[in-house]
């Protein structure tokens, strides 16, 4: 007894690296008003559910509602039923929590994959603290949960197909573990059948997969859960929920697209996901500028085509989207030019990065995805080496490809939700978060044996998480000033049918009012999208917004605390010119 605990002391020991990262998270977490009662943007429609599940014992997912999201919202009831009761601050919370496991998984990904302890815990840093990543873990929305449960399911596959013959049971057991992962992924985004297939993908062209009794089983292990996982909802889906709406315009959206849409959306998605990658791998890359004559040096001639054609891809995006005067962010959403937190009040909030700012920014991320795609390079050929040596950098790279096929599937995997928004940005910023474990692990992995200046990464990765948790402390209290105005004018006697305060409050306040009562949009034509999608219920007499508009009358109005902005910010309740109150 006393040896195991001696051992497990000394286990922890070697990994406090990684536990000093996870505290830390935990620690912003107190500094982050988490807790706060407010929802944002779609995750209303998720906390919802949860209250409908807690509540009444009844799985619900609504019309609008694109995800799968089964289990993360069995996930945050949950978390309900631990914590006493359902509320926006105990739903975010689990999302908090489930980021971190994601977090975890990735440190064990990146050791799986031959990088030391320290450039491990780091990677997981890189991945905690990166702002979209952080902002998004502190909502409920589908993305983090989905993203976490892709690393633990990569991690389990990488860990049981990939472990020597003599260990064929822990195989096993590692492998059906993937697989559970992976169907809970399905659960929770569409994507996560891509998983499996991708692991089955990767089988057959690396000839692991023998057409024999043992090749049949090995298939059964890595798809049989998430293929009962997507039959399942399928059928629940249809005979018990009914589908939603929104589920069934994929495919329709896609054929409106055809097949010129579909190489007009390949084509920019493939250079904006470089420019996002850039921006993931920022820490990484600024370490590794400082050994950028020993990584030039090792790159072989087929690396240097990779390298050129990646480079060619990058410049030909930089000089087409400058000129039409777009910069990073490209895909706004969660990380915008109004700092972090989709902006989904009327007027939003007051710019945070001026164009000045966003084109360094966009310089930044350029220069990284250049180092990053000079990483890749290197690794296209090995280097010889020493029989002994060949054979463990062997093991790691069959490792490391079999990550790279899931990244890649993943990467095919923004594509579907994206046909949504071809006419406006292109895609949005989150659905790239799935992308970024995989630029992590694959990034550190690709630098394992090259030197770093572990200090300057730091330094990048410390500065990522001021401005995440300062930006998302600064969203979740904007928030609730907005709410805590509507909330006022509920008080004078303002019916909500009669009040816009953003999507979130319009779709948790008066979207299944809106539903069982089959209203027509009341709002005249000019509205935000979210009173027509979520709330047609409302007239939008009062508005509560971001700024004073043209037609309407300032009723009130409420000063909100900022860390990043140096100007004053302020809310503000407007009636309709020509509407009678109250007030």
């Amino acid at each position: 007894m006393l040896e195991a605990v001696v051992r497990h002391l000394a286990t922890m020991r070697s990994h406090r690296a990684v536990a000093v990262v996870l505290g830390l998270y935990a620690l912003s977490a107190v500094v982050v008003p988490t807790l706060t009662a407010v929802a944002t943007t779609d995750d209303w429609a998720y906390a919802r559910s949860v209250e409908i599940l807690h509540d009444e014992h009844r799985l619900t997912i609504f019309p609008v509602v694109a995800a799968t999201a089964v289990f993360q919202v069995v996930w945050g009831a949950l978390f309900a039923a631990l914590l006493g009761g359902v509320t926006f601050g105990v739903v975010r919370l689990s999302t908090v929590a489930i980021t971190a496991l994601g977090a975890l998984a990735l440190y064990g990904l990146c050791r799986q994959l031959n990088v030391d302890r320290h450039r491990s815990a780091l990677g997981a840093a890189s991945y905690l603290f990166n702002p979209l990543s952080y902002v998004l873990s502190f909502s409920f929305m589908t993305d983090p949960h989905f993203a976490a449960l892709l690393i633990v399911a990569t991690a389990c596959y990488v860990r049981g197909l990939t472990t020597e013959s003599a260990e064929q049971a822990r195989s096993r057991r590692w492998t059906v573990l993937g697989s559970a992962a992976a169907g809970l992924a399905f659960l929770t985004r569409q994507q996560g059948a891509l998983i499996p297939l991708a692991v089955v993908i990767y089988l057959l062209s690396t000839r692991k997969l023998a057409p024999n009794r043992a090749g049949g089983a090995l298939v059964l292990r890595v798809v049989a859960l998430p293929a009962i996982a997507t039959v399942g909802y399928s059928l629940w889906l249809r005979y018990v929920n009914d589908v939603p709406a929104v589920q069934r315009s994929f495919l329709e959206e896609a054929v409106d697209a055809g097949w010129s849409g579909t190489g007009h959306l390949a084509r920019y998605m493939t250079f904006f996901g470089m420019m996002y990658a850039g921006f993931f791998a920022v820490p990484l890359t600024a370490g590794a500028l400082f050994g950028l004559r020993r990584l030039t040096r090792a790159i072989a001639h087929p690396g240097w085509l990779l390298f050129c054609a990646w480079e060619a891809i990058l410049v030909a995006g930089l000089v087409f989207y400058g000129h039409a005067g777009r910069r990073m962010p490209y895909l706004p959403q969660f990380a915008g030019s109004s700092g972090l937190g989709p902006p989904d009040v009327l007027g939003g909030r007051p710019r945070l990065l001026e164009l000045g700012v966003r084109d360094w920014l966009t310089a930044a991320c350029a220069v990284s995805a250049v180092v990053l795609g000079l990483l890749v390079a290197r690794n296209v050929r090995p280097p010889r080496r020493s029989r002994l040596a060949s054979t463990v950098d062997a093991g790691s790279r069959a490792k490391a490809g079999l990550v790279l096929t899931i990244g890649l599937w993943q990467a095919i995997g923004v594509l579907p939700p994206s046909y949504h928004y071809i006419g406006w940005a292109g895609s949005l910023d989150r659905y790239l978060l799935p992308l970024l474990p995989f630029v992590v692990c694959l990034g550190f992995w690709a630098a394992r044996d090259l030197r770093l200046a572990l200090p300057v990464a730091w330094v990048v990765v410390a500065a990522f998480a001021v401005y995440s948790v300062a930006g998302t402390r600064d969203y979740l209290v904007y928030l609730n000033a907005v709410w805590g105005l509507a909330r006022e004018a509920n008080a004078q006697g303002i019916d909500n049918t009669r009040l816009d305060a953003g999507s979130a409050w319009d779709g948790y306040h008066l979207y299944e009012h809106s539903l069982e009562n089959k209203i027509r949009a009341r709002t005249p034509r000019g509205g935000p999208w979210w009173v027509y999608f979520y709330a047609p219920a409302t007239d939008s007499s009062y508005v509560v917004a971001g700024r004073a508009r043209d037609g309407y009358v300032t009723v009130n109005r409420r000063a909100y605390s900022s860390w990043l902005e140096t100007e004053p910010t302020v809310i503000y309740l407007l009636r309709r010119e020509g509407v009678a109150g109250p007030p």
